[in-house]
């Protein structure tokens, strides 16, 4: 696991969330997943499985590009990273 890449997810997370209004309790309880789970998800320490990606997505209103970089990628970057 990336650490990098669990701290970038996180802070997505985060920032969508907040966008969104939403308490952790509220997202954990509408993807289905215990608290403490999304807590540690917001805070690096845990990467979201396919399925609970998606549900994020749904939940938060943003795009897989937003939770993975930070931003909606007009074209996939040929190296595979997010910049």
């Amino acid at each position: 696991m990336s650490a990098k890449l669990s701290q970038q997810i996180g802070t997505n997370v985060r920032a969508a969330r907040h966008r969104a209004g939403l308490s952790q309790a509220q997202v954990a309880d509408a993807i289905h997943v215990p608290t403490l789970v999304f807590s540690r998800l917001e805070r690096g320490r845990l990467l979201p499985s396919v399925p609970t990606l998606v549900g994020l997505c749904g939940v938060l209103h943003v795009s897989v590009d937003f939770i993975l970089c930070g931003k909606a990628l007009e074209a996939p970057a040929l190296d595979g990273s997010c910049t």
